[in-house]
């Protein structure tokens, strides 16, 4: 028989190595031969959270906080596995458990400042968050989170500096350079973002949204070609509302208004609903054919959406204009 210290490292070896079922195997063989041992409770309950088995972990997890009511690394284990059941009240619960016993425990302050990111609670996010910053101000994941909360809340001087930090202790992180991407875009600040924009391009260059963003910030400072390319781009990759809300303005821009048209219709087409389309189009059937044309095509896309204000207001311009 192995004694539990060989079945331990077997066990982390297998687990590094993410098999993480042999490292069950060797962690149970562990518990078998002592079944109180808390290692082995947490580091079977680590094998199952590689499995994405929650249940498992805090099966085991719970076992082992009889026994030790005070162990921080497993309350704040705990606290995880909770959040990813959404069982939020305990989740917050044990984190706070594992802050009163360690107040500058950086998995407790994560878990929380997380578990409020997504449930869209921003300033509670940010006050766990900044406290972990004061504890070590060069975690780049949560100066990039920091910096996120700061950009969707469109704080983007605010963003820029977070993007800004962390841009300086890794230059190319990509969730730092396309950030500061966005924000500098947010502030129209499009001559700067570029050299960001095209850095996340030749590094994700798959991605539509990254495409679209960056097609949106090449029109603006005249680079017409390249912008037009990557909206290609991102169509074929099937994005379809941004991108061919960007090729369209494009097109208007460059005075090709009957392409302009055709992709607004494509848009509809798959998104027949779609009110911004169905404005600019109007918009744009008034710049081709008139406005007697333009406020007959949304007089009837209003008697299709009755309630949409947009439309309203669209109809309202273009009746002061004739």
């Amino acid at each position: 028989m192995m004694d539990v210290q060989r079945l331990f490292e077997l066990g982390h070896e297998s687990r590094k190595a993410r098999d993480f079922a042999s490292a069950l195997g060797y962690y149970q063989l562990a518990l078998d031969q002592d079944p109180d041992n808390r290692s082995a409770l947490l580091a079977m309950g680590d094998a199952y959270r590689g499995l994405k088995d929650f249940e498992n972990c805090l099966r085991l997890w719970m076992m082992g906080i009889k026994e030790h009511p005070k162990d921080v690394p497993l309350l704040t284990r705990i606290g995880d596995a909770h959040k990813q059941l959404r069982h939020r009240d305990l989740a917050i619960d044990y984190y706070h458990r594992a802050l009163d016993l360690q107040g500058t425990n950086r998995y407790a302050l994560m878990g929380l400042g997380d578990l409020y990111y997504k449930e869209h609670s921003y300033k509670e996010a940010l006050v766990h968050w900044e406290r972990l910053l004061q504890i070590d101000p060069r975690l780049i994941n949560i100066i990039t989170m920091v910096g996120n909360v700061h950009r969707k809340q469109h704080n983007f001087e605010k963003a820029i500096d977070y993007f800004g930090a962390a841009i300086k202790i890794a230059p190319h992180n990509t969730y730092a350079v396309f950030g500061m991407a966005d924000a500098l875009r947010g502030l129209g600040r499009y001559e700067q973002a570029a050299p960001y924009w095209d850095e996340i391009v030749a590094e994700d260059p798959n991605n539509p949204q990254v495409l679209t963003r960056a097609g949106d910030c090449c029109f603006h400072i005249g680079d017409l070609s390249k912008a037009e390319a990557l909206f290609q781009r991102a169509l074929a990759l099937g994005h379809d509302t941004s991108a061919l809300l960007g090729l369209a303005r494009l097109q208007r821009h460059r005075g090709e208004f009957d392409l302009a048209l055709q992709s607004y219709q494509r848009l509809l087409s798959r998104k027949p609903g779609d009110t911004r389309a169905i404005v600019l189009l109007g918009e744009t059937l008034g710049e081709v054919k008139g406005h007697a044309v333009a406020l007959e095509y949304l007089e009837a896309q209003r008697k299709t959406h009755p309630e949409t204000k947009e439309i309203e207001c669209a109809i309202q311009r273009l009746t002061d204009c004739s």
